[in-house]
């Protein structure tokens, strides 16, 4: 496991703001994910994705700590849009993306 495995993440939810945890599957292992907003598709934000320690076992994630909540697309890359998750205001939202 690489560094991130036994990091901490601090996610900064609250009034306005939301954070996402997308479990990848595997051809994403040290690549980055692109989110948009549904309503600004051109301005993205990207995060790593790392294999994280659990007392389940070990996964692979890529966290958003703190978003504005509302629609966001996952981009399956560049130019590939993926689907659309919504984050809610004070709380996490979790996807599975394949």
């Amino acid at each position: 496991l690489d560094q991130a495995a036994s990091g901490s993440v601090a996610l900064d939810i609250g009034a306005g703001h939301g954070a996402l945890v997308i479990y990848p599957d595997d051809r994403y292992r040290d690549q980055e994910i692109e989110i948009s907003r549904i309503q600004d598709e051109g301005r993205r934000v990207h995060t790593g994705v790392h294999e994280r320690a659990t007392q389940a076992g070990s996964v692979l994630a890529a966290i958003f700590g703190s978003l504005p909540a509302g629609e966001y697309r996952i981009r399956a890359d560049a130019t590939t849009p993926g689907p659309v998750v919504s984050v809610p205001e004070a709380a996490v939202a979790e996807l599975t993306l394949s």
